[in-house]
């Protein structure tokens, strides 16, 4: 298992805001783009009182690794499950990727934290967990890179996305802080 831990701050009015944009379907739609992902099917949305949980079947634009084609049956794609607890401010994410029939695990949690007014500070920590001999950590250490990589492009774009939807979250005092 391999842990990774991204962090940012977002200029933002609270973090319901970006929460909200984490679940908007026109920022989602924004950010697969940028993270060159070719199709999100939404499978389950259920917003249920105090919790939010989406699950999407994902598929990027990326091909595999030559290491683990032949451990690959068909295209890659993923089953991600977002559980959105309100009153924790924070997101669990499950990731399942159609690698290796199951014996891939992204977990992962997204918490959001007030650091001062109109700025909201993210963590975005987990692990991956690979079972296969031989090859784990190496599966591992490319997933958790591509985590690295992609983590500042959802950031920015997310960012991109707050500002364009509130002017007055973009001062000119916070951005040149940023």
């Amino acid at each position: 298992m391999m842990s990774f831990s991204f962090e940012h701050t977002f200029r933002a009015r609270s973090a319901a805001d970006v929460f909200a944009v984490y679940f908007d379907p026109g920022h989602v739609a924004l950010q697969d783009q940028h993270l060159d992902l070719v199709q999100r099917e939404v499978l389950e949305f259920d917003d249920a009182g105090p919790e939010v949980r989406r699950v999407c079947r994902v598929v990027p634009r990326r091909k595999l690794p030559a290491i683990v084609r032949p451990l690959a049956s068909g295209p890659l794609h993923y089953l991600e499950t977002a559980r959105w607890r309100r009153h924790d401010d924070e997101v669990r994410i499950e990731t399942r990727p159609s690698l290796l029939s199951g014996r891939v695990t992204i977990s992962a949690r997204y918490r959001l934290t007030e650091l001062a007014p109109g700025r909201i500070h993210r963590s975005y920590e987990g692990s991956v967990s690979v079972d296969v001999a031989l090859l784990s950590s190496r599966i591992e250490r490319g997933i958790v890179a591509e985590l690295e990589r992609s983590a500042p492009v959802a950031a920015a774009c997310t960012q991109t996305w707050l500002d364009r939807a509130s002017p007055a979250n973009n001062p000119v005092s916070l951005s040149s802080r940023a």
